[in-house]
């Protein structure tokens, strides 16, 4: 992409509007090598003979659409999205032509269409519009609180994190008159608070505590279905334990050693997946131990379940010496 409105360092961004040989080696070498379709995307330069003689070789590389910011690099959001010369470029290209930079311009999809009618582009890439008014892409114009309710149910829904729910509520149109009542809101670090300004604290609530009765229920079964056969281990994981399993004597080695030097068969691990998250099993003679927990990899799950058995048995993890303990 040379459609970034910044140069930065290494010819990449909006430097490479400038090197159309450079741009036609690197188009040219994915187009070859890639088994997915390649598109560009530029903004337009000061001379339009120049914008369009990039288009050219950009074209002549084989890539499968061109997307066009119809600002310079260094023109501001704030300024008017040349349509003329989108058009232009349209007209002298043979592969698809996408539109980017109309956000000032559209506010529902009629529009949108408009702006398409009258460049006679292949269709309109959106960003900053879809930001501002999430009901950009409705047929009607759609109210901005209407817009920014059902936005924000979605946050809820979907548990949006705290600084992109904020970001987000800053950028959005006709919700705050002020700078300042905007920053009213998004100075609570509570998301209730936000949610409450908007008249959805009480759904909120609703969904908060259906999600937590559903995650208690899931941990139950999940709990009810590792007990089954086997001895059920549970102990807190801070991170500081966590950073513990990765040094050179980790509670695996440390209960390897003191199993055999207290007359048990060497122990077994094993790890079952799923959805990514593995839970570790460790086997002491006829018994099965499963240590409760979420763990991102087999390393530290089967970690987790020797700490865990340590813990339980008293096993000291810290300056162990090979021998019987003397106090068992």
């Amino acid at each position: 992409s040379s459609g970034i409105n910044a140069e930065y360092g290494g010819n990449m961004g909006a430097a490479l509007l400038t090197q159309p040989d450079l741009i036609r080696d690197i188009l040219t070498a994915l187009v070859k090598h890639s088994t997915v379709p390649i598109t560009a995307k530029i903004r337009i330069l000061p001379e339009e003979e120049a914008t369009l003689s990039l288009c050219r070789v950009i074209e002549s590389t084989g890539v499968a659409a061109l997307t066009v910011h119809g600002r310079t690099a260094s023109t501001r959001s704030s300024a008017p999205c040349n349509y003329d010369i989108v058009k232009r470029i349209k007209k002298e290209l043979s592969i698809p032509v996408i539109l980017n930079g109309a956000s000032l311009d559209v506010t529902c999809r009629s529009e949108v269409e408009d702006v398409i009618s009258r460049t006679g582009v292949d269709g309109i890439m959106i960003a900053r519009a879809a930001w501002a008014n999430p009901g950009v892409f409705s047929r009607e114009p759609v109210p901005a609180k209407t817009a920014a309710e059902t936005f924000l149910k979605r946050c809820i829904d979907y548990e949006c994190p705290l600084n992109i729910l904020k970001y987000t509520i800053g950028k959005l149109r006709g919700l705050f008159t002020t700078t300042d009542g905007c920053l009213q809101v998004t100075r609570h670090i509570e998301p209730r608070l936000i949610y409450q300004h908007f008249g959805l604290g009480e759904y909120y609530d609703k969904v908060t505590e259906g999600r937590v009765s559903i995650q208690d229920e899931f941990q139950r079964n999940k709990r009810q279905k590792l007990g089954e056969g086997h001895i059920l281990l549970k102990e807190e994981l801070t991170p500081t334990i966590l950073q513990t399993f990765r040094s050179a004597v980790a509670p695996r080695q440390i209960l390897n050693q003191w199993l055999i030097a207290n007359g048990f068969s060497e122990p077994t691990y094993s790890t079952v997946e799923h959805n990514r998250i593995f839970t570790g099993y460790l086997k002491i003679d006829n018994d099965t131990f499963v240590m409760e927990g979420d763990f991102k990899n087999k390393r530290t799950a089967i970690q987790a379940v020797a700490y865990a058995y340590c813990m339980k048995h008293h096993i000291e993890l810290r300056h162990y010496k090979t021998g019987p303990k003397s106090n068992r």
